[in-house]
This record gives structure tokens, C-alpha cells and sequence, in this order.
């Protein structure tokens, strides 16, 4: 396979990292700890592609060339994905819950009074890490799971608009709904392009 047809198959890959750089951005100031943690999953990330493609040009040469032992070839590979695969989902998974810290109490204080809690409406408590751990399975490895962080991403953020939810999770919602469309996205790419396959083999099949 040619080294295009390998950078175009690591196209998925790099939009991956591409909106990790750009969601660390966005929450670099809200979330400093979290978005240095998305940043360097997605600079492994991209590491990954580029072992991809370096793995089908150069290594599986060598072991057409005889220059390489197939087992040898296989471990390597095998060893390095795996690396990159765990790497990857603990950086993203500590991205999702670094720096949670508890919401302060309310208080008002009224004139010749202690100060007390504030009788506040109260709010539904918000599932921004869930949604963003959602997002990330999702992306990672069970790509149905990004439909519902989605969803529940859009019902939540309606939701902290209208004032009815805890708007401190808005920032994790909002990244979990981002990686989850992302999700949805790759794998509906995903099934398209196993689709195509299949009827291209088939029309190339003497049998039909």
C-alpha cells in the first residue's frame, strides 16, 4: 500500500488529535491540569499514526524482504500499539476527572444577622463527567457510546441555560458532547467505508 493511501487511513486519527489540541485550548484556563493531560494524548496519538504508517512502509518491507522475522515483526508492532492504546486512555480518563473540586457553599448575610446558607432553588446536579467519560469510550472504544454522550450533552446544556442544572459541569458537557459527535462521526465514516469494501469486492468477485 502507498505511503497516501496510509496517511489517508490515518485521517481519522488525526482529526482525533486536532480537536483534543483544540478542546485543551478552550479549557486551558479553566482546566489547566486536564487540558496538559488531553494534550499529550493527543500528541501520542498522533505518534500512533505516524508508527502506523512507518509499521506498513517500512517494517512489513523489511519482512517481505526476508530481512525481518514475522514473529518479531508481529511482537514489535503488537507491543508498541498496545503502549499507545493504554497510554492514551489514562491520560484521557485523568483528563476527565483532574481537578474536581467540590462547589463551595452559598452565603448571605443580611443586615444585624450571621451569615447563613441561602435558601437557594435547587438545581439538578450536573453529569459533565460522565457525559465527557461517555465521550471519550466512546471515541476509544465502543463508538455507540458517543450517540448518548450527545445527547445527554445537548439535553444537559439546554438544561444549564435555562438555569435548571448546575452549570459547573458545563465545560466537561460540552467536551464530552464534542468527543461524542466525533464519535458518532467516525463511526458512521467507519461503516461507510466497510459498506464500500464489501460491494467493491463483491463486483470484483468472478462468482456474481
Amino acid at each position: 500500500m502507498s505511503l497516501l493511501a496510509q496517511l489517508l487511513l490515518q485521517l481519522p486519527a488525526f482529526l482525533i488529535a486536532l480537536t483534543g489540541f483544540v478542546l485543551a485550548g478552550i479549557f486551558m484556563g479553566r482546566a489547566r491540569t486536564s487540558a496538559i493531560l488531553v494534550i499529550i494524548a493527543s500528541i501520542l496519538t498522533l505518534l500512533q499514526s505516524g508508527f502506523t504508517v512507518f509499521n506498513h512502509v517500512v517494517m512489513l518491507e523489511l519482512v517481505m524482504n526476508g530481512e525481518l522475522d514475522s514473529d518479531t515483526y508481529s511482537i514489535i508492532g503488537s507491543a508498541i500499539f498496545t503502549l499507545f492504546y493504554i497510554a492514551i486512555s489514562v491520560l484521557l480518563l485523568a483528563a476527565a476527572f483532574a481537578g474536581r473540586n467540590p462547589q463551595p457553599e452559598i452565603h448571605v448575610h443580611t443586615q444585624g444577622s450571621t451569615a447563613f446558607d441561602a435558601p437557594a432553588t435547587p438545581l439538578h446536579p450536573h453529569r459533565g463527567a460522565l457525559i465527557l467519560t461517555l465521550g471519550l469510550l466512546g471515541l476509544l472504544m465502543f463508538a455507540p457510546l458517543g450517540i448518548a454522550a450527545w445527547i445527554m450533552g445537548n439535553k444537559d446544556l439546554a438544561a444549564m441555560r435555562e438555569g435548571t442544572m448546575d452549570k459547573q459541569g458545563e465545560g466537561q458537557t460540552l467536551a464530552g458532547k464534542v468527543l461524542g459527535i466525533l464519535a458518532t462521526a467516525l463511526m458512521i465514516f467507519a461503516i461507510i467505508v466497510f459498506f464500500a469494501t464489501i460491494a467493491i469486492l463483491t463486483s470484483n468477485y468472478r462468482g456474481f
